[in-house]
């Protein structure tokens, strides 16, 4: 019923997809129809402006007003961090550069670094 009343056939989207922020992917909308950039954690959602499922996040309306839009969150309400764009679930391991390897825990990160100091 949502998808009738929001989702116009046939679809109109523009010429030029839109640029995305980095660590947002280019995904359809809810109607399937436009490319739209992905919603990110934290960032507001609804039915057309879909979160990044990639990341694990869905559309979180439980704290929402009835009948507003909700927000994008852990799936399974997981704690996560989130570093240069993209999002690392709790006790994932992630290299954010060749230097060093970083440990998602409890909403922050701790880092260790892969290469000894140059001394010269």
């Amino acid at each position: 019923q949502v998808c009738a009343q929001l989702c116009r056939r046939p679809c109109y989207c523009p010429w030029v997809p839109p640029r995305c922020p980095r660590g947002s992917p280019l995904v359809l909308d809810g109607c399937g129809c436009c490319k739209i950039c992905a919603r990110r954690l934290g960032e507001p959602c609804d039915f057309l402006h879909v979160c990044d499922q990639s990341q694990g996040l869905v559309c979180d309306y439980s704290t929402a007003p009835a009948g507003t839009g909700g927000t994008c969150n852990f799936e399974d309400d997981e704690e996560g961090c989130e570093v240069n764009g993209r999002v690392y679930r709790d006790g994932e391991v992630f290299q954010p550069s060749c230097k060093l390897q970083c440990r998602c825990l409890d909403g922050g990160f701790t880092c260790i670094p892969l290469c000894q100091e140059d001394v010269r």
